[in-house]
C-alpha cells in the first residue's frame, strides 16, 4: 500500500464528502505526525554519521562519477511514461483519460524527440503542456497530485544547457517536484480515507495485522515524511534507494498500472542516486551547519509545512465537493 496512488485503484469521485480538520485530526494522526518530525530530525545526525563514513564516500563517489548520465535516464524515464500512457489512452498518468485522440499523438511524438539528447528542451517543454491539457480536463486540486511532472519538465528543458546557473535548476526542480507530490497525495489517505482502506480491505495483507485505518495513516505520514525529505534536500541518495525498493515490492501486488504510474518516478530516484542534491544551488537542510539546528530546522518546519498543507488542502477539498455537488 505504501506510496501507490489510491486514484489508480479506486473509482474515486469528488462527489464524495472529505473529511473536515476536526474529524480528520485524530489524536492517533497528531502523534503519528509527532512522531514524523523526531524521526526527519533524528536522519540529520544519521546523515552526518553517514558524510563521516569512508565507505559511503566511496560509494557516492562512485556514482557522482556517472552524474553525466542523470539526463539520458530521465529521457528513456520520460519517453517509457509517455508511449506506456499513450498506449493506455491516458495522459501521464493511469487515471487522466486522454480527452482527444490527438493528445496521444503528441505523446507518441514526443518519445520520438526525447531520442535525440539536442531536442531534449524540447521535449520538457511538451511534458509541460501535457500537464497543462490535463490541468484544463480535470482541475488544478486534481493536478497537484502531479506536480512531479513539472519538475520532470524543468529538469528536460535546462539538461541541456551550456550554462551553470540554468542547467543547476534541474535537480532541485525535480526534488521539490516529486516531493511536493508525495505530500499532497499523502493528505488525500487522512482527507478521503475511504478510497484508500477499500483498497486494504481488497488486499487485507498489506495491513501487516495492523487495524487497516491506522496502516492507513501510518503510510500517510510515511509520505508526508518522505516528501519532505525530498523537499529539503535530506538523506537524498539513500532515499532514492529506500524508495524504489518499496516501489518494486508494491508494483508486485498492483501489477502493470503501478508500472505505468511509477515508471517516471523511478527514472527520478535513478537521477538522484546519480546527482545526489547537485552542487550548484544549496540545499533548505544546508542553510545551518550545526547539527542540532539542523534538527530544529528539520523537525520544526516539517510541522509547518505539513500543517499549511492540511488547512490548505481540507479548505480546497471542500469546496471542491460543494462545487460538484451544486
Amino acid at each position: 500500500m505504501t506510496l501507490i496512488h489510491v486514484k489508480w485503484f479506486h473509482d474515486f469521485s469528488f462527489l464524495d464528502s472529505p473529511l473536515g480538520s476536526g474529524d480528520a485530526l485524530t489524536p492517533f494522526v497528531m502523534w503519528m505526525m509527532l512522531g514524523g518530525a523526531i524521526g526527519i530530525g533524528s536522519l540529520v545526525f544519521v546523515d552526518g554519521a553517514l558524510s563521516s563514513s569512508s565507505i559511503y564516500h566511496r560509494i557516492t563517489d562512485w556514482l557522482e562519477a556517472r552524474k553525466e548520465h542523470g539526463p539520458l535516464v530521465m529521457r528513456v524515464g520520460a519517453g517509457m511514461t509517455l508511449l506506456l500512457s499513450w498506449q493506455s489512452d491516458a495522459i501521464l498518468v493511469p487515471e487522466l483519460a486522454a480527452s482527444a485522440s490527438w493528445v496521444g499523438w503528441l505523446q507518441f511524438a514526443l518519445t520520438i524527440v526525447l531520442i535525440f539528447p539536442r531536442l531534449t528542451p524540447i521535449a520538457g517543454l511538451g511534458i509541460l503542456v501535457l500537464w497543462v491539457i490535463a490541468l484544463l480536463d480535470v482541475g488544478l486540486f486534481h493536478m497537484l497530485d502531479y506536480v512531479l511532472f513539472i519538475g520532470v519538465a524543468v529538469y528536460l528543458a535546462v539538461s541541456s544547457s551550456t550554462s551553470k546557473w540554468i542547467k543547476g535548476f534541474g535537480i532541485p526542480a525535480l526534488y521539490v517536484g516529486l516531493g511536493f507530490s508525495l505530500m499532497w497525495v499523502a493528505l488525500e489517505k487522512i482527507i478521503y480515507p475511504a478510497w484508500g482502506t477499500n483498497i486494504l480491505e481488497l488486499n487485507e495483507s498489506l495491513a501487516l495485522g495492523i487495524p487497516i485505518d491506522q496502516f492507513l495513516i501510518f503510510v500517510a505520514v510515511s509520505e508526508l515524511v518522505l516528501g519532505f525529505l525530498l523537499v529539503i534536500g535530506l538523506m537524498g541518495r539513500p532515499l532514492g534507494i529506500a524508495i524504489t525498493l518499496v516501489l518494486f515490492t508494491t508494483a508486485l501486488v498492483f501489477g502493470k498500472t503501478e508500472v505505468v504510474g511509477h515508471t517516471i518516478i523511478h527514472a527520478a530516484l535513478i537521477v538522484f542516486l546519480l546527482e545526489g542534491e547537485g552542487s550548484f544551488y544549496k540545499t533548505p537542510i544546508d542553510v545551518h551547519r550545526k547539527l542540532g539546528l539542523k534538527f530544529a530546522f528539520a523537525s520544526l518546519n516539517f510541522v509547518i509545512v505539513s500543517a499549511v498543507m492540511f488547512a490548505v488542502y481540507v479548505t480546497w477539498s471542500k469546496l471542491v465537493f460543494e462545487n460538484n455537488v451544486g
